[in-house]
């Protein structure tokens, strides 16, 4: 063979080697990146309410209102808690709210939130152990998202993978998983993944709890040809001089 010919040859050989790692390098990322059937921005929360019936007097917030720790929320008359401290079954100092002679509960905000949603507005009768709102509690949000995984995508789903998270003005962050679930609809296994995120990066004003988002779930994808490519970008990538 002659030397034209055989560099030729091993030239094609080595374009096709090339070519076929690339598509290969291709369809494994193509495959590490899943997107959601449904995801939504949502929150950390906590509930208010008493242990005793009662009647609420006066509502000093709405839904949506921005509130601080010990802001007032509700004052709830309950004539069963007045009895239970006037027969000593309970301590005045050891109730979490404030609580007058003529048993007027008033009912504050333990951390700094945003009011989600009022079960009892003013007027309402509340039962005992009701839960009269909910708080969503500031800069506590989070991304709840929703994926069809097959199964070998589970061996590189953890809680160091990544989602691209996309909001409705196009604004894109990113967001770590801290947590998934399994959950079974129709005979079909859906993954559901919680992930934090920068929430400096976004509008928390127009983006409250409900919002739907579009995310994409990136699976780990650290193989060993992965490795090499991070290696091979390290050593092309420039580097300031000294």
């Amino acid at each position: 063979m002659k030397p034209v010919v055989r560099i030729k040859f091993l030239a094609g050989m080595l374009a096709v080697v090339l070519v076929c790692a690339g598509l290969f390098m291709y369809l494994n990322y193509s495959m590490s990146k899943v997107d959601s059937i449904d995801a939504r921005l949502q929150s950390d929360n906590y509930t208010v309410g008493v242990d005793y019936s009662g009647i609420i007097e006066k509502q000093f917030v709405d839904e949506g209102a921005y509130i601080k720790t010990k802001d007032p929320l509700f004052a709830l008359r309950s004539p069963t808690l007045s009895d239970a401290i006037r027969n000593n079954d309970v301590a005045k100092s050891s109730l979490l709210y404030s609580l007058t002679n003529d048993g007027l509960v008033t009912i504050s905000a333990a951390a700094p939130g945003q009011v989600q949603s009022i079960g009892y507005r003013r007027g309402a009768f509340v039962p005992a152990n009701s839960q009269i709102a909910t708080i969503n509690i500031e800069n506590k949000l989070y991304v709840e998202a929703t994926y069809k995984l097959s199964s070998p995508d589970y061996s590189r789903l953890n809680t160091n993978s990544k989602l691209t998270i996309v909001f409705p003005d196009d604004k894109q962050v990113e967001g770590s998983v801290y947590d998934f679930k399994l959950s079974t609809v129709d005979k079909e296994v859906l993954t559901t993944v919680r992930a934090r995120f920068n929430q400096d990066a976004i509008n928390k004003t127009a983006f409250s709890v409900g919002t739907p988002l579009t995310t994409t779930l990136h699976l780990d994808s650290d193989t060993w040809y992965s490795a090499v490519k991070n290696k091979v970008q390290s050593l092309l990538r420039p580097t300031s001089g000294q």
